[in-house]
């Protein structure tokens, strides 16, 4: 049996394609498919999962600015009602600055929360369905999996040729 083909995402998710078997290594499992049994592969981006957190992380971070906003404007109407209004310029000068002060760290404030990040899967169609094994998608990676595609693709065919 010789290796045609490998990839690796350096995160736990390893593949490779022999001329008649497909091993695949993930995190927790470890599965051989006989080329016999595949009747195609593909990947799989889960973009629907992927814009809804995209949109709920984005609402989060304007809210928090929001918030920041509606702060600053309180702690300048603070000052100016408490320090020229009221004639209580300490107290109007300590709260209005500590509105302002909360305001401007709200703003500033880095995200706990990660950014979401576009969930991908090896996908392989076989006779009695489909099997997804998620794996990391990140920039190098995105070419070798396409290329890795590609050969299982190749292979297949002269498979169901011979």
């Amino acid at each position: 049996m010789e290796k045609i083909a490998e990839f690796n995402d350096n995160n736990g998710f390893n593949v490779t394609l022999t001329s008649d078997k497909i091993y695949i290594t993930a995190i927790g499992q470890e599965e051989t498919f006989a080329l016999r049994s595949v009747s195609g592969v593909g990947l799989y981006d889960d973009i629907k999962k992927y814009n809804q957190e995209l949109k709920d992380f984005e609402l989060k971070a304007n809210n928090r600015k929001n918030l920041a906003y509606v702060l600053i404007v309180l702690g300048i109407l603070h000052i100016i009602v408490y320090a020229f209004y009221l004639n209580f310029v300490t107290l109007g000068l300590v709260a209005g600055g500590i509105f302002i002060a909360v305001g401007i760290f709200q703003m500033n404030k880095n995200e706990s929360a990660k950014k979401p990040v576009l969930d991908s899967f090896f996908n392989l169609m076989l006779s009695g369905g489909d099997r997804k094994f998620p794996f990391n998608k990140s920039g190098k990676n995105a070419k070798q999996i396409a290329l890795f595609v590609n050969k299982v693709e190749d292979t297949l065919t002269a498979y169901n040729k011979a």
